[in-house]
C-alpha cells in the first residue's frame, strides 16, 4: 500500500480488497469459519476481527528483530528494585530502531502504518503485559509500557483509545504505585467479561470468556518477558492465559489450550505487534526473581561486568517469536549445565489443525558484526539482530542529516541525544 493510499485509510478506514482477501490462507479462513460455526469463540461480530496484517505488506511472520543495547539497564542483582534500574531513552531507542527494522521503514510513523493495519481515529488498542509474578520476582516494568504508549500517541491514538491489561492479577502492589501513565490499566480487579467473546477448549471440555478490554479493542500488542515456566519457555503465546478470564484449568493439557487459545481470533486476528520486554531474564521458572545469567556468547558482558540479555525482540507472529524465545532460554541453560527443552507447544501450534506460524530452530554462528561472540541463524526465519552502541556526536550528526531530508521522525533523533545526554 503507497503512502497516499494510507492517508486515505488514514481519513475514512481501511477495507481489504478482493485480491488482499484472497491472500488468506484458505486453510486458516476453512479452519476458523468451521470453529466459528460451533460457537468456539464467541460473538465474531467485534472489533478487529478478521485482519490480516500480511494481506496488505505488513512484516512477514518469518521477521523477528533483536535489538541489543548493552546500557539499558545498570542493575547489579543485589537488591530486588530491578525495575529502578532500566533506562528509559535506551528502551526509547532501541523500540523505535526495532519497529523500523521489523517492517523495513526508516520512520517510525511509517512502521506504525505498516503495522496497525487500517487504523482510524477512535480505533481501540490493548497492549498485553505480563505481570504474572507476585511481590519483586519477574514482571514487566512500567518503563516498557511507557515506550509502546509514548510511540502510539506520536502515531495519533490517544491514551482514552489505549488500555494496558493483564486480567488474571491484581498486579504487584509497587507496580501500580509507580505507574504514571493517563492510560489506564485493567487488571483482575477492574475487568469486564464480555459473554459474546469466548474460546473453547476441547482438551478440558471448558469454555472461557474474554475480557471487554479484549474483544472490543480494535487492535493488540503483546508485551512479553523472556522466562521459563518449569520444562517449557514463557514467551508471547503463553502470555495470553492472562488475556481470558481464568489459567488454572488451562494447565491440564496445557499445551494443547496454550495453541487453542492463541488461534482464537481475539487473539491471533487482533496481533499486530509482539515485542519481548529483554532487559531480564529467568533461566528456570516465570515466578522466580529476576537474576544474573551465565555469561555466554551470546550474552556479552556489559558495562557493569555482569551478564544479562540486555536485548529488545520486535515481531508479528507468536511461533516464530517464541521460537526464537525457546532458543535463547536453552542457550542459557546449557550454559548452566541444564538440560534444554523442546517446547513442545511451539511445534504443535506450528502444524494442523493450528498453523499459526512458521517454527524454525536456530544455531549458533559466529556473530559478524562482533559485538558478541556468537548469534543466532535460522533456515526458515527471517532473524535480524543489531547492536547499539554508546551514543556520540557523530551518530547523532548523522541522524539530524536524516531528519533534514525528511526520513525519520523527530523523535527518533530525541531518543539518541537522551541517550547520549545520559552516557548511554
Amino acid at each position: 500500500m503507497s503512502r497516499k493510499d494510507c492517508e486515505r485509510c488514514r481519513e475514512r478506514g481501511y477495507r481489504p480488497g478482493p485480491e488482499q482477501i484472497r491472500q488468506y490462507s484458505r486453510r486458516e479462513f476453512l479452519k476458523i469459519a468451521s470453529l466459528a460455526a460451533g460457537g468456539a469463540f464467541g460473538a465474531l461480530s467485534l472489533p478487529g476481527l478478521g485482519i490480516t496484517p500480511r494481506a496488505w505488506g505488513a512484516p512477514s511472520p518469518e521477521r523477528v528483530v533483536r535489538v541489543h543495547c548493552g546500557t539499558v539497564q545498570d542493575w547489579s542483582f543485589a537488591d530486588p528494585y530491578f525495575y529502578e534500574h532500566v533506562k528509559l531513552p535506551a528502551m526509547r531507542d532501541m523500540f523505535a530502531r526495532g519497529l523500523c527494522n521489523l517492517t523495513g521503514r526508516t520512520n517510525v510513523m511509517d512502521a506504525w502504518h505498516d503495522l496497525l493495519v487500517g487504523w482510524q481515529p477512535g480505533q481501540k488498542v490493548a497492549i498485553k503485559l505480563n505481570l504474572n509474578s507476585y511481590d519483586f520476582n519477574a514482571n514487566q516494568t512500567c518503563e516498557m509500557a511507557y515506550v509502546v504508549i509514548e510511540s502510539l500517541k506520536l502515531f495519533g491514538v490517544p491514551a482514552a483509545d489505549m488500555k494496558v491489561f493483564d486480567v488474571v492479577r491484581v498486579f504487584p502492589t509497587y507496580w501500580r504505585n509507580r505507574w504514571d501513565s493517563d492510560v489506564d490499566y485493567v487488571n483482575s480487579a477492574a475487568a469486564q467479561w464480555d459473554p459474546n467473546a469466548t474460546c473453547y477448549f476441547p482438551a478440558i471440555d471448558t469454555t472461557h470468556r474474554f475480557p471487554m478490554v479484549l474483544s472490543q479493542a480494535d487492535h493488540l500488542v503483546d508485551i512479553c518477558l523472556q522466562k521459563g515456566h518449569k520444562g517449557y519457555v514463557t514467551g508471547s503465546m503463553k502470555n495470553h492465559f492472562g488475556s481470558q478470564e481464568s489459567p488454572y484449568d488451562l494447565h491440564v493439557d496445557r499445551f494443547e489450550n496454550i495453541c487453542t487459545l492463541s488461534a482464537s481470533p481475539f487473539i491471533v486476528g487482533k496481533t499486530r505487534l509482539i515485542v519481548v520486554e529483554g532487559a531480564y531474564m529467568t533461566w528456570h521458572h516465570e515466578g522466580d526473581p529476576f537474576e544474573e545469567t551465565e555469561a555466554t556468547n551470546l550474552f556479552p558482558t556489559g558495562p557493569s561486568g555482569r551478564s544479562s540479555p540486555n536485548y529488545m525482540m520486535l515481531g508479528t507472529n507468536m511461533v516464530a517469536m517464541d521460537s526464537v524465545l525457546g532458543d535463547i532460554q536453552n542457550v542459557e541453560r546449557a550454559a548452566r549445565g541444564e538440560p534444554t527443552w523442546t517446547n513442545d507447544f511451539i511445534d504443535m501450534a506450528a502444524s494442523a489443525p493450528y498453523g499459526l506460524g512458521p517454527r524454525d530452530h536456530g544455531v549458533l554462528v559466529p556473530n559478524p558484526a562482533g559485538w558478541s561472540e556468537s548469534d543466532l541463524s535460522y533456515g526458515i526465519l527471517d532473524y535480524v539482530s543489531l547492536d547499539l552502541p554508546p551514543a556520540d556526536r557523530r551518530q547523532i550528526d548523522a541522524m539530524n542529516l536524516e531528519l533534514k531530508s525528511g526520513a525519520i521522525h523527530w523523535s527518533q533523533l530525541q531518543h539518541l541525544v537522551e541517550r547520549y545526554g545520559e552516557n548511554l
